[in-house]
């Protein structure tokens, strides 16, 4: 009986274990995406503004739909911007995906097609933000909790004042 105990707290131990260490890897590898690496994406120039989000869309992509207002709140913000160009990826030909997100509300002046294997990207959402030189400054994969939200808004707003005077 003491034996039985004993392999049943074993095993549940070891499938406790297994389970943190897949979860914790699994939210380093989907949340965290190495800053400081220059990028490059034919179609984007990195110096034409201070700074370049990069959002990899996808108008199937139940999370790209949930995270539509977010999206929306940063278009009108830096729509008219030259400090922040904002650029939307997807899979679809750009016609189409510039039609499904603008009569979503969303109207962004560059849509490209690309694959989500460009730049290493896995997921929908996942959002790239890079300065003047391509050098990634931050990233962020999936759904966004509100702290993350603001880390966004802070990074695309420093240095927004400053120029504007």
């Amino acid at each position: 009986m003491h034996s039985k105990y004993l392999h049943r707290t074993l095993n549940i131990a070891l499938v406790l274990a297994c389970a943190f260490l897949a979860t914790s890897l699994a939210q380093r590898y989907l949340t965290e995406r190495p800053s400081g690496r220059t990028i490059s994406v034919s179609g984007v120039d990195f110096s034409r503004s201070e700074k370049t989000l990069l959002l990899f869309l996808q108008q199937d992509c139940d999370i790209c739909l949930d995270s539509l207002p977010f999206y929306r709140k940063l278009i009108d913000s830096f729509q008219e911007s030259t400090d922040v160009q904002l650029v939307l990826i997807t899979p679809y030909r750009p016609e189409v995906a510039n039609e499904f997100f603008k009569n979503a509300g969303l109207r962004f002046k560059t849509v490209l097609q690309g694959d989500r294997g460009l730049l290493g990207v896995k997921l929908s959402p996942t959002l790239i933000l890079a300065d003047s030189s391509g050098t990634v400054r931050g990233s962020w994969i999936g759904k966004l909790q509100t702290e993350r939200e603001t880390e966004i808004w802070t990074m695309l707003e420093k240095n927004q004042t400053a120029h504007r005077r």
